[in-house]
């Protein structure tokens, strides 16, 4: 009988998330980022977090709830928190770009090790907006997701960091 195996890695894209305020929360957390969209180089995407009350996972359009996430000028962008689940990372990242979204972070919805936001792989689907995704994306785990949804529920303002790309 003839045995075989196969070794191999699968290699997930980290980058890292500076969270600034609160206290509570300030340090550098891992995040794993996605491999679809205009890639960024060399750059910092700086602003606050929010938490939608309606449209928590991003995806459908934000047109719906009437929601914005377009910064003010002379105020800083926003990064929509969204939680994982009912649709794929880049029609999320897709969602957040269109209602004005600087960044979005894609909360995991179980304890896992960190998995990059891989290119949809449905068939006899209309992915025609990838190339069109221009903002930054990073999925964050579960624990560090539930830390900031309390943090701005209880009045935070929850301010971030996020590397756009390689040095």
């Amino acid at each position: 009988m003839l045995w075989g195996f196969c070794v191999g890695s699968f290699v997930v894209e980290k980058n890292s998330l500076r969270v600034t305020s609160p206290n509570s929360l300030k340090g550098v957390y891992d995040c794993a980022i996605g491999n679809f969209g205009v890639p960024q180089h060399r750059g910092t995407t700086f602003g606050f977090v929010i938490y939608p009350k309606a449209n928590q996972k991003a995806c459908k359009s934000f047109d719906h709830v009437d929601i914005a996430f377009k910064a003010k000028p002379g105020s800083l962008p926003t990064f929509l928190l969204a939680d994982r689940g009912d649709c794929c990372f880049a029609l999320k990242v897709w969602r957040a770009q269109n209602s004005g979204a600087a960044a979005i972070l894609i909360a995991d919805d179980m304890i896992e090790p960190l998995i990059s936001l891989a290119t949809p792989e449905e068939e006899n689907a209309d992915f025609g907006y990838l190339q069109n995704i221009t903002i930054p994306s990073a999925l964050i785990s579960k624990p560090f997701g539930d830390s900031i949804k309390k943090g701005l529920s209880s009045g935070e303002m929850v301010m971030a960091m996020m590397n756009t790309g390689s040095a």
